[in-house]
């Protein structure tokens, strides 16, 4: 699905959207045709279910149904685009998740074939076993050091001094990764240089010097085991 068909379909909501891009790096290859699309549930009033399902299948999902259960738990909607890979999440507040922790429920879809994920917050752990579950989903190299190096930037940015750090799963695959969110340290992606240069390098992308905020970065396995890294930047209001 690509990013204008992303945008073209959620425009029908004719609410306001946050709008995020983000590179991907799988088996060692960037791919920038990614965005992500966040809306307030009430953007799907009156009919939610209705909505989203109208909203899933415009973008090509062939069945959302695996979301209903748990819609009106959510406070906000996802849509994002991943090449040939649709996305739709729910979110969270810890007093209404469905399951201890858990931020975010999501479907993914390439074709007709739907997974859900979920991801579970592990900020209330401490730094060693953040530390350990990224050694143990993140092979060792540039993403990996990464990753370490943004773990302490995080947690000493948000006022309780917790990294915001997701563990993610997808139920039936062996897909597994981390998520560290990064907005509470307020870089922009010229200020973020010097701890992604590393990734760039290694990888042959292009330094996004911009003032675009670096928003997360996330690594791990994908459902056919290859390792990746993505990291989001430039959420702005559309």
């Amino acid at each position: 699905m690509s990013i204008a068909r992303l945008l073209s379909v959620t425009a029908t909501l004719k609410t306001q959207r946050i709008f995020e891009r983000s590179i991907k790096i799988i088996s060692g290859i960037p791919s920038g045709e990614r965005g992500m699309v966040t809306v307030d549930k009430r953007a799907l009033y009156p009919a939610p279910r209705t909505t989203l399902a109208e909203i899933c299948t415009d973008l090509g999902c062939p069945d959302s149904s695996a979301l209903d259960p748990f819609l009106k738990q959510a406070h906000a909607i996802y849509f994002a685009a991943d090449s040939d890979i649709g996305k739709c999440y729910l979110e969270f507040t810890p007093q209404t998740a469905p399951l201890p922790d858990l931020v975010f429920m999501a479907i993914k879809w390439r074709g007709e074939d739907v997974k859900v994920s979920h991801y579970t917050s592990i900020a209330h752990k401490p730094q060693r076993a953040q530390e350990k579950l990224i050694d143990a989903l993140v092979p060792p190299g540039p993403v990996c050091d990464l990753m370490h190096a943004c773990l302490p930037v995080a947690r000493d940015s948000t006022p309780d001094g917790e990294a915001v750090v997701l563990h993610v799963t997808e139920e039936d695959t062996p897909r597994a990764s981390v998520d560290i969110n990064m907005s509470d340290a307020k870089l922009t992606m010229a200020q973020a240089g010097p701890l992604l240069s590393p990734l760039y390098t290694a990888y042959g992308i292009k330094p996004n010097l911009t003032d675009a905020n670096f928003g997360h970065l996330a690594a791990g396995t994908d459902r056919e085991g290859a390792p990746f890294a993505t990291f989001y930047y430039g959420a702005k209001m559309i």
